[in-house]
């Protein structure tokens, strides 16, 4: 395990201002370096204050662990490793999220690529901690199926919590209808508090443990029905019965105000994803709380008490805060004096709201992490989260816009190569993230690929392309039938806006990407040769065709048709791999054996197809699989090897 400070020693001094470190400055990072994973990420702290619950570095992967706060020699206690919670080792395995419950129990998030009768599938499970007698508690696990969700943890009390689950018990017919069961934290035990309704595939309860709303989307028909509650003692009755949009849902409450009849809402009512308070008497939105023009929010969060809007996230160039908590506020306002404005993120606080865990990033800056105690108003630092970066400044990162070649503007985030400032007609790397259905921002990306190519003499555009979601109803519906078409021209359109400046040379550039990206690149590759040196893709589908039959025994008819199924009219024109011969450009393709999202046959058939059609390897393109990694490059090894193999490439292909 790698050396990482726990012990927090606040001296009551006045808050400081920091300067970036220059170790780095003239000197270029090894790869190995941003292929790192961070020291800590994703921290949560007790309630009291005394414990952080965060993911940690070591022995090249990710481990869950505590670290304790003001405690003199107490070393961090590894929790669990993503593989602790296999069941078969077949597929991914990955904790991707926990919450304290109370200061001793904590909640954790575990998300599988499972098979069931042939077929693969996402699965959630969730197990319990305790901070105490280090016993971990697998939660419903005995006959749950898929759809395991925590729908509400208590406050205060025996710790227990609300799980919605399928169980296969009440017989296929009602596979798709989950039961919701109270479990017991420290004992695993459970009672039924809903057994399945044939007309709900979906629970949501209130903040008082209340299940409130029961929602079916038919996978066939894209249908939705809602059943509503107003109180435990009262029968659901529907509410909504219909086809909504797909982009903009239906609003319903999310938030549950405790103690009350209060709820807030997120809508599209007018395009943008914003909040809303929400009549529960006339199940109708009500005046809009928080917007932002031009982008959606992200979410919203309760007080701890649940009796109070607390905040709003939202992702503009970057993730921020909106605080409607007035202490809150107040703290994000003070260390934002001595760090720069938008360069703090408070991740976690204690129940008091007195000891605060916050990160610190300029654009372009490693991350470091701190401790901020408010009563004695001093300041300690966790960690960096990079120890061989610590908090130096490397490659300029900026938030730019771009007219596409039919008049749209798409954001993107520029990082500009530190060694060569001031220099013209650049080699260019096209960078497009996965998904489609995400997003890229200007925060530190701890897969390092952007800052990485950059350190090396590339500049790096990320574009958010059509599709991409934090822009709106209308940018993510842009989507459709936009696969290798409009979406590749807004990503091409980006080598005009680029060089038009001078700032690169357009006869040299390269795209790479990953999952979605890795598509984009091989698109690029076989659409688009005379606009790129070469193409790296990763994970990427290659086959639309084979991967709607992949997807759609557990998506169904509509949720197959409406995403990837939506991608073109002609979904056979659209999948690069099945047109070999028109491969112009030298194309890497990197896959991992055991990746279970995209499928080692879509990089695997596409090899066989370029060598049917006279590819040479080695010289057309270069095949790499990774006999261990995943979809999600759980292994610091393949994230290094993934760099290095793209730099070998770049480098024969469009040398920097």
């Amino acid at each position: 395990m790698a050396a990482i400070i726990v012990t927090l020693s606040l001296s009551g001094a006045a808050l400081a201002e920091t300067k970036p470190g220059t170790e780095w400055a003239g000197k270029t990072v090894p790869l190995e370096t941003f292929a790192q994973f961070p020291m800590i990420a994703d921290p949560e702290i007790t309630p009291d204050g005394k414990w952080i619950a965060t993911k940690i570095r070591a022995n090249g992967a990710q481990v869950l662990a505590l670290l304790a706060v003001r405690q003199a020699n107490v070393a961090p206690m590894i929790i669990a490793r993503d593989d602790d919670f296999s069941t078969d080792k077949q597929g991914d395995q990955q904790i991707i999220g926990y919450e304290w419950v109370d200061s001793d129990h904590l909640l954790i998030r575990i998300d599988s690529r499972d098979n069931f009768a042939g077929e693969w599938f996402d699965n959630i499970r969730y197990a319990a901690y305790n901070r105490v007698t280090k016993k971990v508690v697998p939660l419903g696990w005995d006959k749950a199926f898929a759809q395991t969700t925590a729908l509400w943890t208590s406050s205060s009390g025996m710790p227990h919590i609300l799980l919605q689950r399928q169980n296969l018990d009440y017989g296929t017919e009602l596979s798709g209808n989950p039961e919701v069961i109270d479990v017991d934290l420290d004992t695993g035990k459970y009672k039924t508090v809903m057994r399945p309704n044939p007309n709900v595939s979906r629970w949501t309860a209130d903040s008082d443990g209340v299940v409130r709303l029961g929602e079916m989307r038919d996978s066939e028909t894209g249908k939705v029905q809602i059943l509503y509650r107003p109180d435990a003692s009262t029968p659901m009755h529907t509410i909504v019965n219909q086809v909504p949009d797909r982009y903009t849902g239906v609003a319903l409450p999310s938030l549950f105000v405790s103690g009350g009849n209060k709820a807030y809402t997120f809508s599209r009512a007018d395009g943008f994803a914003a909040l809303y308070e929400y009549d529960l008497a006339a199940m109708a939105v009500g005046k809009k709380v928080f917007g932002v023009n031009g982008y959606d929010i992200d979410d919203a969060s309760l007080t701890p008490d649940r009796k109070a809007l607390e905040s709003v996230t939202v992702t503009e160039g970057r993730t921020s805060h909106h605080y409607f908590d007035p202490r809150l506020k107040e703290i994000e306002s003070l260390l934002e004096e001595s760090y720069g404005k938008g360069n703090v993120y408070i991740a976690t606080a204690d129940a008091a709201r007195e000891t605060i865990v916050f990160r610190v990033a300029a654009m372009g800056q490693a991350e470091s992490w701190y401790v901020f105690d408010t009563l004695k108003g001093g300041i300690g630092r966790i960690a960096y989260a990079n120890d061989t970066l610590k908090d130096a400044m490397l490659n300029p990162v900026s938030i730019v816009r771009y007219a596409a070649s039919d008049g749209k503007q798409i954001e993107a985030v520029l990082t500009m190569p530190r060694h060569r400032i001031g220099e013209k007609k650049l080699p260019l790397v096209i960078l497009p993230h996965g998904g489609p259905w995400a997003r890229d921002s200007a925060d530190w990306d701890a897969y390092g690929w952007a800052q990485a190519l950059a350190e090396y003499g590339y500049v790096v555009i990320q574009p958010n392309y059509r599709g991409s979601t934090g822009y709106g109803r209308d940018w993510e519906k842009a989507s459709e039938k936009a696969w290798g078409y409009r979406m590749q021209d807004d990503l091409n359109d980006a080598i005009t806006y680029l060089a038009g400046s001078g700032t690169v040379d357009p006869k040299r550039v390269c795209m790479m990407g990953w999952s979605y990206g890795g598509y984009a690149a091989s698109r690029a590759a076989e659409r688009d040769g005379d606009k790129y040196r070469c193409a790296i893709s990763g994970a990427g589908v290659h086959d639309l065709t084979a991967m709607i039959r992949y997807d759609k025994n557990y998506l169904g008819r509509y949720g197959a048709k409406t995403g990837m199924g939506s991608a073109s009219v002609d979904l056979v024109d659209a999948s690069p791999g099945l047109h070999p011969e028109k491969y112009s450009t030298p194309i890497l393709i990197i896959q991992g054996a055991r990746d279970k999202r995209v499928p080692p046959a879509q990089s695997r058939d596409l090899v066989a197809r370029l060598k049917h059609a006279g590819k040479i390897e080695g010289k057309d393109f270069v095949y790499i699989e990774q006999p261990l990694n995943t979809h999600n490059l759980l292994r610091e090894a393949d994230r290094v090897q993934v760099l290095k193999e793209a730099k070998k490439f770049l480098d024969q292909h469009n040398p920097a």
